[in-house]
């Protein structure tokens, strides 16, 4: 017979002193004065107005109240083994119709602090892979139903107490994971901050933080009184965990690293709603930290440089000719409904809607940007299309063989090193048939000029020339980066300017030789580089006093002087574009 998991009833409750405030609360919640209920957060009484809210929605304990949705039963189902792994690694994701997908880090055998257990949809998950788990809740009926699930579990522990209390005690790098959903937006802006804290304190190095949110607006169908919760931009909880440092005894310092963050897919797909939002962080030593999305964060990429380019490309788009390049690639790709893709740099999202509300395909965004990844979510409110987005690396993130119909990719992979490999992984990805779709910015062969070679080293770009990705001038390099890879069709086209194409077709009879080479030559009339470049900049000038208004002089002066040195380079020769194109056959 199992011994039942052990129970800690100790008198944690915070809210025994503020009892007094119970009644106030109670009015405060009824009346129709938001200046009031301003007032009330601001008092310092936040925990009673959450826990009044929990206990009035834990009187029926079900799914149903705990997810505060209709449709929670088929939700918990999809999105649940979405959450847990089950013997999964950490980077190894599907992406959809599949019984387990990963987005938890290993935790077998290790210790699990769970807060905000609820009734328990996860705990008894967790209980059958970690080594222990402490179960906690700040309700106690709901703590209760927990352990009569759960109960017979014998690593678990159950505790009825609030993450805030200064009363819970959790000894220092004792946990490996810490675990919450739907926690911190039950917290005020302070509160959160002193948790996330405490969470680095509590955490082992090494170990892991995962949590879930409700971000920008209510999910839930659910009918409510009053609503305290707290529907945050996920830039929010980024920058405060971001912020997170610890110095322990002996000088040493740790912060958060970010892992991961994504769209709880179960909600995209059922809902079109990119507002479930999960992060996974790990404590690291400060100097482990991931130095090159930090330079993508505070160098390149900062939240008033995403803006700036957002003006000139586009709403919603941060790549050269925005909607209009974007309408004439896609088309080249013979979308279909139902189709997956995979957009490698999303950026901000724009050109993943435009698939998705015109062709009716499912669209995955990953881009290593937080920044990026935040405007894509908050652009996103209100569009109801089917679009998840993920903080990632693309050269470190897998999915499954034969996953997705085509890769699309907008000036990203010059930020790529080994872009053999990256091919490989994309060739793995795309189903037979699919296609991979890629414009980025390139050079001329042979060494840079001073100018050029500042510029590529600044922003930490890895240029080839055209050719070099599969034009038919160099066999070789197109056996190494798109042959090897196992590409069957590849064109290369030079986008800078108006000129004499070229493209070519390899079939193969064996893995070393070509039956065929057929070259053909046509004048290309679409898009290029130096015709979108003048009319941006020619864009840009004519609302210089709308620019500056909104931004300052300084950047303005600053993106005229740079558009008007990639023109130079343009024209020159020196600086190129390119869009490639490669077929899985």
């Amino acid at each position: 017979m199992q011994q039942k998991g052990r129970r800690d009833r100790s008198p944690i409750d915070p809210f025994s002193a503020l009892s007094f405030v119970a009644k106030t609360v109670r009015s405060v919640a009824k009346c129709t004065s938001f200046s009031l209920f301003v007032r009330l957060f601001a008092g310092g009484e936040e925990r009673e107005l959450q826990k009044n809210y929990w206990v009035e929605h834990s009187a029926d304990l079900t799914v149903e109240a705990m997810m505060l949705d209709s449709k929670a039963s088929d939700l918990d189902k999809e999105e649940r083994p979405e959450v847990i792994i089950v013997g999964i690694s950490l980077f190894f994701r599907s992406y959809v119709d599949v019984d387990v997908l990963s987005l938890l880090p290993p935790y077998e055998g290790k210790s699990v602090l769970e807060l905000g257990a609820g009734i328990g949809r996860f705990t008894g998950e967790l209980a059958k892979t970690a080594g222990q788990v402490l179960a906690l809740d700040f309700i106690d009926s709901v703590i209760k139903k927990n352990e009569s699930i759960n109960g017979h579990f014998k690593n678990v522990k159950f505790m009825c107490a609030d993450v805030t209390s200064p009363y819970l005690n959790i000894s220092a790098e004792s946990v490996d994971l810490i675990f919450s959903n739907w926690l911190l937006m039950y917290l005020s802006d302070k509160e959160v901050e002193n948790v996330a804290d405490r969470f680095v304190k509590w955490l082992k190095v090494g170990g892991f933080i995962f949590f879930r949110e409700s971000c920008f607006h209510q999910s839930g169908d659910h009918k409510r009184k009053n609503n305290p919760t707290h529907y945050r931009e996920p830039r929010f909880y980024t920058k405060v965990f971001k912020d997170c440092h610890l110095r322990d005894g002996s000088g040493n310092t740790f912060e958060l690293s970010l892992v991961g963050c994504k769209c709880i897919g179960a909600y995209v797909r059922n809902k079109k709603n990119q507002n479930q939002i999960c992060w996974i962080w790990q404590k690291v030593s400060s100097e482990d930290d991931r130095r090159f999305q930090r330079f993508l964060d505070n160098v390149q990429y900062k939240c008033s440089g995403i803006l700036r380019y957002e003006r000139i490309f586009g709403q919603g788009f941060v790549s050269t000719g925005g909607i209009d390049t974007t309408k004439e690639f896609v088309s080249k790709l013979a979308l279909k409904p139902g189709q997956k893709v995979l957009d490698v740099g999303c950026g901000i999202g724009g050109g993943d809607f435009y698939m998705a509300e015109n062709f009716d395909v499912d669209v995955v965004g990953i881009d290593l940007s937080v920044n990026m990844i935040s405007f894509a979510l908050e652009r996103a409110i209100g569009l109801k299309c089917s679009v998840e987005f993920e903080v990632a690396d693309c050269t470190t993130i897998t999915y499954p063989d034969n996953t997705f119909d085509v890769i699309y990719s907008r000036d990203t992979i010059l930020h790529i090193q080994d872009k053999p490999a990256l091919f490989k992984s994309f060739y793995k990805w795309l189903k037979p048939g699919g296609k991979v779709l890629i414009s980025d910015y390139c050079r001329r062969a042979g060494s840079p000029s001073e100018e050029f070679a500042e510029y590529i080293k600044q922003r930490g770009y890895d240029l080839h020339d055209v050719e070099s990705y599969g034009e038919l001038v160099l066999l070789v390099n197109v056996l190494k980066m798109l042959r090897n890879a196992g590409f069957d069709k590849v064109i290369a086209e030079d986008r800078t300017e108006q000129v004499l194409i070229f493209s070519s077709l390899f079939l193969e009879i064996s893995s070393t030789n070509f039956v065929a080479f057929q070259p053909k030559m046509w004048i290309f009339s679409g898009f290029q580089f130096i015709e979108v470049l003048q009319k941006e900049l020619n864009r840009v000038e004519e609302e210089r006093n709308e620019f500056i208004e909104d931004f300052s002089e300084e950047d303005y002066n600053d993106i005229v002087g740079g558009w008007k040195a990639k023109l130079i380079r343009s024209s020159s020769g020196e600086q190129r574009w390119g869009l490639f194109f490669a077929q899985k056959m």
